[in-house]
């Protein structure tokens, strides 16, 4: 199944009425390029992005988000979402949860494949953190990658 055909599986399935939670996926037009296509995840009744949150959330963090941000470009326009970009099996073995990181911080998405990944939210991991369970904020973003990885291996 390509990105084009998940995409139109997705809003289909993602449209009927669900005590879960309910979200679409968005085209980031700045990273989005002619390797691959970023997007992101814009929650039912949020205004903005969990990428947009992830930014202002992390503002302390310029260093590491001009990073992250280059990183996004780079994949979108140059070589793709390479998978050695990414630390894979963040959440369950083969539901596409993973990590992007640069310094300390981390962003959870889903891998798709190289022309594709779907970025959610992420934060701050401090260096005696052994794991993202540790911190309260990050374990909560990578439940809500896994919450949406779900409803994507259902439509697989």
């Amino acid at each position: 199944m390509d990105v084009s055909e998940f995409l139109a599986n997705f809003a289909v399935n993602n449209s009927m009425k669900s005590k879960r939670m309910q979200f679409e996926f968005v085209d980031i037009e700045e990273f989005s390029g002619r390797m691959a296509h970023i997007y992101t995840v814009q929650l039912k009744g949020d205004e903005s992005t969990l990428l947009d949150q992830f930014f202002s959330d992390n503002q302390q963090y310029e260093s590491e988000l001009n990073q992250i941000a280059e990183k996004l470009h780079v994949m979108g326009n140059d070589i793709g979402c390479r998978r050695d970009y990414f630390t894979h099996e963040e959440g369950s073995p083969g539901d596409g949860v993973a990590v992007l990181k640069a310094g300390q911080l981390r962003l959870y998405c889903l891998y798709f494949d190289r022309t594709a990944v779907f970025f959610g939210s992420g934060g701050y991991k401090p260096p005696q953190a052994h794991a993202y369970q540790e911190v309260p904020k990050l374990n909560e973003r990578a439940a809500q990658m896994k919450e949406i990885a779900a409803k994507k291996i259902r439509l697989l």
